[in-house]
C-alpha cells in the first residue's frame, strides 16, 4: 500500500477538488463519517458515550462530524472545542454550526479543564481531534494538558487521522502525543503512524479512502510504500543447484562463530542453492559439524584469529566464481581485517552484501561504496549507520525516511536501516516500511541471519531491491513466527534459521495468510 507523506496529501486534496471536482467539504464529510462508522462497527451507538475533543482546524472538523453521525445513531455525545475560536476554520465552523442546530452539548475549553477531564473518565470512547498530521511544533500548555487527561482517562480512544502530537512525517512525538487505540487515517497510512514511536501510539490502524480517486492513491510519485510480498519464482523440475544462486560469504572469525554460520546456512534453508563460506581455517572443523552441507574455504588468519590480508587474491577469485558475494558477519574490528574489507569492497563486481563489521570497515571511507558499479545492499542499525555517516543517532531517528532517501541516493545503494519497522531504501529514493518482526529479534546473529536471506532472494531470481525488501519481510516473519510458538523472549537467530521454510512455504502456498496479520485494514 502507497503511503503519503503530509505534502503528499496537500497535493491530493488539492487535485481533488481541481481536477475531479471533489471539494473539502466532500472530504471532510466522509473522513468523519468513516470515524463514526469505526466506532459503530464495535459497539451500538445507541446510548455510548461519546466525548469528542475538537480542535480549531481541519481535522477538528473531521471530529465535529463524527460527532454528527454518531448522535444521529443514538449516541450520548459531548463536544468541547479546544484552541482560540477567532481561528477555527471555516469548514469546521459549518460543521460546529451543524452540531449546535442539532442541540450537540458544545463546550469552549480556554483554560480550565476540570470539566473536560470529568467528562473523559465517564466516556465509553474519546474521540481524538485535536491535531491533524500537519503539526509541526512541539505541544504545550493547554494543548499538552488537554492530552494528558485524554491519556489518562482510561476510556477507549480513537484518532482522527493521526493521533494528536505525532509528527505525521517522522512519528516523533512533538512533546506529548495522544495513545490511540485505534486510528481511522485518511486517503491513505502517513509515515508517522507506522515509525515509531508514532506507530506505539497509533493502535489498530485503518485506512480510509473518503472518496479520493484511485489514480491519487496509486499515484507513481508516491515514494513511500508499505513492504508487501512480492511473488516468490518457482523452483521448476529440472534445475540444480547453481539455478538458485552461487553465494559467498566472507565471515567469521576465531571469535565470532556463529555470525557465518546463520549467514551462510540461512541462505539454504531460504532456498539458496550453493553457499560458500570464506573463513578463518580454525573455525571450519566447529562449523562443518554444524553445517555440513555449507561449502568451506579455510582462509589464513592474524595472531588474533580473524581473516588476514594475505586471502585478498584468493577471496577476489572466489568473487569471480560467485553470483552474490556478502561480507562483514564476524569479522572483527582487527585493522588488518578491516583493511582487506576495504580493498576488496570496489574490486569485487558482483552484487554484494555489506553487514557488521564490513560496515565498520568502510565507515569513514562511503567513496568506496560510491565506485561500485555493481549493486551494493547495506545493512546497518542505528548504531552502524551513525558510524558510517557521522550523524548522531537522535538526528536520524528526527527523520529516518529523509536520511535513508538522502543516503541511499548519495551511496547510490540498496540500505535495510533495521529496527521497529525497519526501512528499506532503495538508490532511486523509494521508501519501503517493512511491518513484519517483532522485539524479540533484537538478539545477537538475527541479522547475520537477514544477510543469509536477502542472499537467497537473489538466487531464487529477484531482482536487487525486490529480493532486499522480501527478505526483510521474511525475516519479520520467521521471528514472528517463532514469537507465536515459543513467546518472545524465545526468539534467536538458530530459531528464526531453522523456520525460514515453513515461512517461505507459507507465502508461496497462503499469501492470503500473511495479508490478514500485516495488512492495515481498509473501511
Amino acid at each position: 500500500m502507497k503511503v503519503a507523506r503530509v505534502e503528499d496529501i496537500k497535493r491530493m486534496d488539492e487535485l481533488a477538488s481541481t481536477k475531479y471536482g471533489i471539494s473539502q467539504e466532500i472530504l471532510m464529510e466522509n473522513a468523519g463519517a468513516s470515524v463514526a462508522r469505526l466506532i459503530e462497527s464495535f459497539a451500538d451507538a445507541s446510548g455510548l458515550r461519546v466525548v469528542v475533543v475538537a480542535g480549531v482546524g481541519n481535522n477538528g472538523g473531521d471530529g465535529l462530524v463524527a460527532a454528527r453521525h454518531l448522535a444521529s445513531q443514538g449516541a450520548d455525545v459531548n463536544v468541547y472545542i479546544i484552541g482560540d475560536l477567532e481561528k477555527i476554520t471555516t469548514l469546521a465552523r459549518i460543521n460546529l454550526d451543524r452540531i449546535m442546530r442539532m442541540g450537540l452539548p458544545v463546550e469552549h475549553v480556554a483554560e480550565d479543564i476540570s470539566g473536560l477531564s470529568e467528562e473523559l473518565h465517564q466516556a465509553d470512547v474519546v474521540i481524538d481531534a485535536l491535531f491533524g498530521i500537519g503539526l509541526n511544533r512541539p505541544v504545550s500548555g493547554l494543548y499538552a494538558r488537554v492530552i494528558d487527561a485524554v491519556n489518562g482517562s482510561g476510556s477507549l480512544v480513537v484518532s482522527v487521522d493521526i493521533p494528536s502530537g505525532v509528527n505525521g512525517d517522522t512519528g516523533q512525538v512533538m512533546g506529548v502525543a495522544v495513545k490511540a487505540d485505534y486510528t481511522v487515517t485518511f486517503g491513505l497510512p502517513k509515515p508517522g503512524l507506522l515509525i515509531y514511536p508514532g506507530a506505539e501510539h497509533a493502535g489498530e490502524i485503518y485506512v480510509a479512502r473518503i472518496s479520493y480517486p484511485i489514480e491519487l492513491l496509486e499515484d507513481e510519485n508516491l515514494v513511500i510504500e508499505t513492504n508487501d510480498p512480492v511473488q516468490l519464482p518457482e523452483r521448476k523440475p529440472d534445475t540444480h543447484k547453481g539455478d538458485y544462486g552461487k553465494a559467498l560469504f566472507i565471515a567469521g572469525s576465531r571469535r565470532y562463530m556463529g555470525a557465518p554460520l546463520f549467514s551462510a546456512y540461512s541462505f539454504l534453508l531460504a532456498g539458496g542453492g550453493y553457499s560458500r563460506l570464506a573463513t578463518a581455517s580454525n573455525i571450519v572443523p566447529y562449523l562443518g559439524s554444524k553445517a555440513s552441507e555449507v561449502v568451506y574455504e579455510p582462509l589464513l588468519e592474524t595472531p588474533s584469529g580473524s581473516i588476514s590480508y594475505a586471502n585478498k587474491d584468493r577471496l577476489l577469485e572466489l568473487a569471480e566464481w560467485a553470483d552474490i558475494v556478502a561480507m562483514g558477519p564476524g569479522l572483527t574490528t582487527e585493522e588488518e581485517t578491516l583493511r582487506l574489507v576495504r580493498d576488496l569492497v570496489p574490486l569485487i563486481k558482483k552484487p554484494l552484501i555489506l553487514d557488521g563489521d564490513g560496515l565498520t570497515a568502510v565507515a569513514g571511507a562511503l567513496e568506496l561504496i560510491k565506485k561500485r558499479e555493481a549493486p551494493t545492499i547495506l545493512t546497518p542499525h542505528l548504531g552502524e549507520v551513525s558510524r558510517l555517516t557521522g550523524i548522531s543517532v537522535e538526528r536520524i531517528r528526527e527523520d529516518r525516511i529523509g536520511f535513508l532517501r538522502t543516503l541511499c541516493r548519495e551511496l547510490n545503494s540498496y540500505i535495510v536501516l533495521k529496527g521497529a519497522h525497519t526501512l528499506v531504501g532503495t538508490p532511486s529514493g523509494k521508501i519501503y516500511v517493512n511491518l513484519t518482526g517483532n522485539p524479540g529479534m533484537a538478539k545477537a546473529g538475527s541479522g547475520d541471519v537477514l544477510v543469509g536471506v536477502i542472499a537467497a532472494m537473489l538466487g531464487l531470481g529477484l531482482d536487487v531491491g525486490e529480493a532486499t525488501r522480501m527478505a526483510v519481510l521474511v525475516h519479520g516473519y520467521a521471528g514472528d513466527y517463532v514469537a507465536s510458538l515459543e513467546g518472545i523472549d524465545g526468539v534467536t537467530a538458530s530459531r528464526m534459521m531453522r523456520v525460514l521454510p515453513r515461512v517461505l512455504r507459507e507465502l508461496r502456498e497462503n499469501p492470503e495468510d500473511f495479508y490478514r496479520t500485516y495488512s492495515l485494514q481498509t473501511l
